[in-house]
């Protein structure tokens, strides 16, 4: 009788939870087939609200939402990154000056050529109007392209009209004359310095020819005394020296080559170190 009485009990139990489901079951089918709005009247406006009348309608709203709105580039989500662009410009400006600099003895050669392609060919059109100075100038561009024997020519095709120079310069400016003369003797002294073989001897004159014109004459006295070194004679070459550094005390090769004498004078600098200065 107690197994009969809780097995009626056990059974009522399932029917009951059975009538249950089923209540809950045709509630929520009633729901959708009534198409009951779920969305909550203040999360998203009233107006929403009336435009929403089913969870379908809902759906198609927020899909049409999502593919209305265009997908952001990071640029325009964070806006421009400072240090990506200031990391750009500063690698181009370092390649920039890089390659100038690396380029540089290529452009300063040719540019050098070009001008004396232009003076020349103004030699050869207008040889009436070339003065001694303008062929002095010739003379010192060669040097500087380091075509020394063209230079040499130049030089010693001007020395015999250089006295013409003082119609092109003030009348009253005789330092200016001696000056230019001085000028052009340590030019053709370097140019002749500067040989295969070296022409040390004529180029030894031409350095005192500069300086006889001009007794201060800074470069001059240098190469002289960088000649008096070759020839080992380091105590003239240190007076020689410390003449042309007094009057260019700020000049650091002279200063150099002074002190490089004393050096030598007193016998702290070897053979093949006395060779590399001079």
């Amino acid at each position: 009788a107690s197994s009969f009485g809780r097995g009626a009990r056990m059974a009522g139990r399932v029917r009951r939870c059975g009538a249950a489901s089923a209540v809950l079951l045709a509630s929520l089918t009633f729901l959708v087939s009534e198409r009951v709005s779920f969305v909550p009247a203040g999360a998203i406006g009233p107006r929403a609200v009336e435009g929403l009348s089913s969870l379908p309608e809902l759906g198609a709203q927020i899909a049409l939402a999502d593919s209305s709105t265009p997908d952001l580039t990071p640029l325009e989500k964070y806006g421009p990154d400072p240090f990506f662009y200031t990391y750009i410009i500063v690698s181009v400006l370092v390649i920039v000056v890089s390659l100038y600099f690396i380029t540089k003895p290529f452009w300063e050669q040719r540019w050098l050529i070009e001008k004396i392609n232009a003076q020349k060919l103004k030699f050869i059109t207008n040889e009436s109007e070339v003065t001694p100075k303008e062929q002095f100038e010739l003379g010192r561009m060669y040097n500087a392209l380091k075509d020394f024997p063209s230079a040499l020519a130049e030089f010693e095709e001007v020395e015999e009209d250089f006295d013409e120079i003082r119609a092109v310069l003030d009348p009253e400016d005789a330092m200016g004359a001696l000056a230019a003369r001085a000028q052009l003797h340590n030019s053709k002294g370097f140019a002749l310095m500067k040989l295969e073989p070296p022409r040390t001897a004529q180029a030894r004159r031409e350095f005192v020819r500069a300086v006889t014109y001009w007794p201060e004459y800074p470069e001059a006295l240098l190469n002289i005394g960088r000649e008096l070194m070759k020839r080992k004679r380091f105590e003239v070459a240190v007076r020689t020296l410390n003449t042309a550094l007094k009057w260019q005390p700020g000049n650091e090769d002279i200063a150099d080559f002074a002190e490089q004498a004393r050096k030598a004078m007193d016998g702290q600098l070897s053979e093949q170190e006395i060779k590399e200065i001079a």
